[in-house]
C-alpha cells in the first residue's frame, strides 16, 4: 500500500474570441485577455496484492485539487480588477478523480534473482469523477461555466506492460501504459487517448538504504472531444525528464521523491505551461499470507 502527493503549478493565458464575450457588457469593457495562475494538487491511494507468484490486482484512487487565479485585461492589456466573469474566477476545486482497477499477470518470471521481469496489466476505469457541461457551448450562450474537472465520465479501458531487470549495479525498467474513452459520456465528453511510455534507471550505488532515479518520459495525449468535435487547447506532447531519491526505512517502508522536468514538444491551441512537477509517498508492504 502507498501514498503519493503531486503538486505542480500552471500558466495560461489566451486571448478572446467575440464568441467568448462576456453578457451584458460594452465592447469597450470586455476582457480581452484571461490570465490564470493554478495550482495542481493530486494525492492518489494505490494498493496491490498478489494473488499468486504471477497474478495481482492492484487499486488507484486519486483526489485532486485545483487553486485557480483569474485575472482579466482590457484591449490595452491594462488590468480590470475584479472583474465577475461567466469563464474563469478565483477558487478552488477539489474531488476524487477516476478510481483505477487493474489485474497484473508476470509474463516472465526471474531466475534465480537474476534476469528480466515482465508485466501485462488490463484494468478499467470507474467514472467516480467529477464531470461538467460543455463549459465551450454554454460559454457562447453567455452562461456560466466551469472548466475544471477530474473525470472523464466513462468506464476507460487501461493496458500496460512493465519490463524490468534486477541488478546489484544498474537495475532498470521500461512502461508502456494506455488509456482510451470508448463512447461520450453523459454531456457528449469523450477524453483524448492518453499513452505514456519510458526507460529509466534506479541505481543504489552500493548504498544499503538509499537509491536514486532516472527516468525519461514521453507522455501523449490526443484531443478530447465535445459530440465529437475537437475541444479547444486540447492535444499535446510532452518529453519529461525524471530524477529521484528512494530511502529504504526498513523491509517494509520506504520513502520516495521524485522531480518532473516536463518539455513540451507539440501542442494544439494555446496550451498550459507546465512548470516542474514535485511528488512524494511512502509504501507499505505486509504479507496478507504465505508464499514468495
Amino acid at each position: 500500500m502507498s501514498l503519493h502527493w503531486q503538486g505542480t503549478g500552471v500558466d495560461a493565458s489566451h486571448g478572446v474570441e467575440p464568441e467568448q464575450f462576456e453578457p451584458g457588457v460594452s465592447d469597450e469593457e470586455q476582457p480581452r485577455a484571461h490570465v490564470l495562475d493554478l495550482q495542481l494538487r493530486d494525492i492518489t491511494l494505490q494498493a496491490q496484492v498478489g494473488l499468486t507468484k504471477r497474478i495481482g490486482l492492484e487499486i488507484k484512487i486519486p483526489y485532486r485539487e485545483v487553486r485557480v487565479d483569474a485575472e482579466f485585461e482590457g484591449l490595452d492589456g491594462e488590468p480590470l480588477g475584479d472583474f465577475s466573469s461567466i469563464h474563469h474566477r478565483t477558487e478552488t476545486v477539489s474531488g476524487f478523480g477516476d478510481v483505477q482497477l487493474a489485474g497484473r499477470f508476470r509474463i516472465l518470471q526471474p531466475q534465480d534473482g537474476s534476469g528480466w521481469v515482465v508485466d501485462a496489466i488490463g484494468g478499467v476505469s470507474l467514472p467516480t469523477g467529477d464531470t461538467e457541461p460543455d463549459a465551450f457551448k454554454l460559454g457562447e450562450q453567455g452562461r456560466r461555466h466551469q472548466h475544471v474537472f477530474f473525470g472523464t465520465g466513462t468506464s476507460d479501458p487501461l493496458v500496460g506492460l512493465e519490463v524490468y531487470r534486477p541488478s546489484d549495479s544498474l537495475p532498470m525498467a521500461g512502461w508502456l501504459r494506455v488509456r482510451t474513452s470508448l463512447h461520450d459520456n453523459s454531456f457528449g465528453y469523450r477524453a483524448g487517448t492518453r499513452v505514456s511510455s519510458g526507460i529509466g534507471f534506479n541505481p543504489s550505488f552500493g548504498l544499503k538504504s538509499w537509491s536514486f532515479l532516472g527516468q525519461l518520459e514521453l507522455y501523449h495525449e490526443e484531443p478530447s472531444q465535445w459530440d465529437g468535435r475537437n475541444a479547444r487547447n486540447s492535444g499535446r506532447t510532452d518529453l519529461l525528464g525524471n530524477v529521484g531519491v528512494f530511502w529504504k526505512h526498513s523491509a517494509d517502508v520506504d520513502f520516495h521523491v521524485v522531480v518532473r522536468i516536463p518539455e513540451n514538444l507539440s501542442a494544439q491551441g494555446g496550451q498550459l505551461a507546465l512548470s516542474p512537477i514535485v511528488s512524494f509517498g511512502g509504501a507499505y508492504s505486509l504479507r496478507l499470507w504465505g508464499g514468495g
